[in-house]
């Protein structure tokens, strides 16, 4: 059987990559990815006294 450096790096890698996998999915930030949203407050519905500010 011979000696193949594919096979060898190809088999190199994915154990490498297996091994490492759960440091890697807790390396990357995700927090740029979706940013923060925030929403402004409501402004208050004008308060009238009586009935002199209602269309009738």
């Amino acid at each position: 059987m011979e000696f193949d450096m594919k096979h060898a790096l190809t088999a190199l890698a994915l154990s490498i990559s297996l091994i490492d996998s759960p440091t890697l999915a807790l390396s990357f930030d995700m927090s740029s990815l979706t940013p923060s949203l925030s929403f402004p407050e409501p402004t208050p519905a004008p308060v009238t006294q009586g009935t002199s500010g209602i269309n009738q």
